[in-house]
């Protein structure tokens, strides 16, 4: 018989319960339903499909966006003694292929892809054959063109449906409004879908906003006068050092963390984050995605986020233990006229759209009428030195050339280096003779990789030079020759963007502009409503709960609003923030440090009540739980 959700959840995870909303999702799913659900940051909605998958056995594909997303989440299953895996664009195919044989035979319970490899003809190749029991798209707003991370790739996931017609999708996002759940719904087919939507009333969460023309010197007072480990956004690589160096200058203990660090400084400093050896990371958002610390206690934004979802969720990443934080926007006058300006500039003309169009399509060396499926690394800057277009006009043309579906741009990818021979068998013959020098590295990539004369094969100069005893400078050093030579086509490894047409380069391409302009109202409309935001005089955590749910609630009394106008939470409110203090045993202390501070005797006066009325039990060591 196999194991309940609950008993799943004691055995690998340790946890007695699940939070609110998540054994009806994980029921919705073991019912072969197919589920829409949002949870917001730190609603835990990676056990919501990571339970079903080990109950329902066979194999979970999960679909998603980032290798540090997947990366993260195989190595948390891996220490609970989970079999899971990920396919990533730096493995070699041989790699790739043996993942794939591995899983028909039944040695995963959770496979973790990118949408582009779950929809390549190599992969649709093992669907029918694969022990598939669900399939699970995470982060599933990527299927939106109105979601940040749009990703076209996503939309092709509703055809892998014809090889598993009878799996379940499960989608999963942290927050969608309304216009994203329905293009998630139609995106991915899902029929006679469940959506659950998780509650978004974080009332551990203390929001402010604050006006401010000296945003480092109210960051600096702050983190003086708190303790607890810190998080601070900013939107640029230059800000994030500068914040963090003046932070360290006034004995305040911070790194900041940013996508242009190496690999091993990044984790590194990551690392010291977690283990509390560092109190604050100052970072782009670059950093957090799938970062899951409990205890931050304060989330600041030197710069307010363009959309509120993205706000949410960044801020969300406070508090997770369920303990008081406070999640802090420091904003000034100019800040909104720079995020306008900046939508503005994300939705170029179609001018500007042709002009970028043909210099990359150039600079990459694509002819008109080829170059479908094909895969390019991009050098943004090279090109809009080359060509004379301004870097932000090159870079959202492109973005926007996605958008509207010629192509896909894959970014921050660690890209392997890839040959291709140009010539036939003979004519490649015929020049290692003629050029004997050549003959151990031409020999080895024969030898090594079918097909190269057909497509480009992945090849790792540090092992091509064991092969045949170089080094790897003297590899590279051959590679560009006999690309010079034009015997082969070298791409050598790079983490620059990388282009995949979605149909051969046109001379003319037809771009559907309104789909820009489309995209750029909606964008203008959630700056609005930040800017909205930061001038409230009404609850802020209403706002983010009635923004998401269209639910109407009272104020949480907590907020600077809040204190500053007086509104005072409701007798029905505070006992609902009780009962979730205390969904786990907690101190009398502990809830005490825990309610609002102007509030407490109201607080106490409602505990009080539920112990009387026998809802709250208290043990004589002063431990607080919810009654049976």
């Amino acid at each position: 018989m196999s194991a309940t959700p609950e008993q799943t959840l004691l055995k690998y995870w340790k946890y007695n319960q699940f939070r609110p909303g998540q054994i009806e999702i994980i029921h919705a799913i073991l019912n072969q339903q197919d589920v829409l659900a949002l949870l917001p940051t730190g609603g835990g909605k990676s056990i919501c499909f990571q339970i079903p998958a080990l109950i329902l056995g066979g194999l979970t594909l999960v679909v998603s966006p980032l290798i540090a997303l997947m990366k993260d989440q195989v190595d948390g299953l891996k220490d609970k003694g989970i079999s899971a895996i990920y396919i990533h664009s730096g493995q070699t195919w041989s790699e790739i292929k043996l993942i794939m044989e591995n899983a028909l035979k039944g040695h995963y319970q959770l496979l973790y892809v990118s949408p582009e490899r779950l929809t390549s003809k190599n992969f649709e190749g093992y669907l029918e054959n694969l022990p598939i029991k669900l399939l699970v798209v995470d982060e599933a707003h990527c299927v939106s063109m109105w979601g940040k991370d749009f990703r076209p790739s996503f939309l092709k996931i509703s055809q892998i449906r014809k090889f598993i017609p009878k799996i379940p999708i499960c989608a999963f996002t942290a927050s969608a409004p309304q216009w994203i759940q329905d293009d998630v719904v139609q995106g991915l087919a899902l029929r006679n879908v469940q959506i659950h939507q998780g509650s978004f009333d974080r009332n551990n969460l203390v929001f402010y906003a604050i006006e401010t023309e000296n945003k480092s010197g109210v960051l600096l007072n702050s983190l003086q006068k708190s303790q607890g480990c810190s998080i601070v956004f900013s939107n640029t690589r230059r800000e994030v050092q500068e914040i963090a160096r003046f932070l360290v200058k006034n004995n305040i203990s911070a790194h900041f963390y940013h996508g242009g660090l190496d690999s091993v400084t990044r984790s590194k400093r990551q690392q010291d984050w977690i283990q509390n050896k560092v109190r604050v990371m100052v970072c782009t958002n670059a950093f957090g995605m799938g970062v899951d610390k409990p205890d931050v206690r304060y989330v600041y934004h030197m710069m307010p986020s363009a959309t509120p979802e993205d706000y949410y969720q960044e801020a969300g990443r406070a508090g997770r233990d369920g303990k008081l934080s406070y999640c802090v926007m420091l904003h000034q006058h100019q800040d909104w006229n720079q995020l306008f300006k900046h939508v503005e500039n994300q939705h170029p003309s179609e001018q500007a759209c042709n002009r970028a169009y043909h210099a990359i399509m150039n600079s990459v060396g694509i002819a008109p009428g080829y170059g479908y499926q094909v895969s390019y690394p991009v050098d943004f800057q090279k090109i809009a030195d080359n060509y004379k277009i301004p870097m932000f006009e090159l870079y959202y043309a492109a973005k926007a050339i996605e958008s509207m579906g010629q192509w896909q741009l894959s970014e921050g990818v660690k890209t392997p280096s890839r040959v291709k021979f140009i010539y036939d068998f003979q004519s490649v013959y015929d020049f290692k003779l003629r050029y004997p020098v050549y003959e151990p590295i031409i020999d080895v990539l024969l030898r090594s990789f079918g097909g190269i004369f057909d497509a480009h094969a992945i090849v790792y100069e540090i092992q091509l030079a064991k092969r045949v005893r170089a080094t790897e400078t003297q590899i590279i050093q051959w590679l560009t020759q006999l690309q010079k030579a034009k015997m082969i086509e070298y791409l050598p490894r790079t983490e620059d963007p990388l282009v995949t047409l979605l149909e051969d380069r046109s001379m003319y391409p037809s771009f559907k502009m309104s789909v820009i302009q489309e995209l750029k109202a909606r964008r203008m409309n959630a700056v609005q409503k930040m800017e909205n935001y930061s001038n409230l005089q009404d609850c802020r955590s209403v706002f983010w709960i009635e923004h998401f749910t269209k639910i109407k609630n009272e104020p949480c009394g907590q907020c600077d609003n809040c204190k500053k106008y007086k509104l005072k939470p409701t007798i029905l409110s505070i006992q609902t923030q009780i009962f979730q203090l205390l969904a786990t045993e907690i101190s009398l202390d502990d809830f005490s440090l825990n309610v609002p501070h102007q509030f407490k005797d109201d607080y106490f006066a409602v505990l009080n009540e539920l112990i009387d009325r026998k809802k709250v039990g208290k043990t004589e060591n002063n431990l607080l739980f919810l009654s049976a």
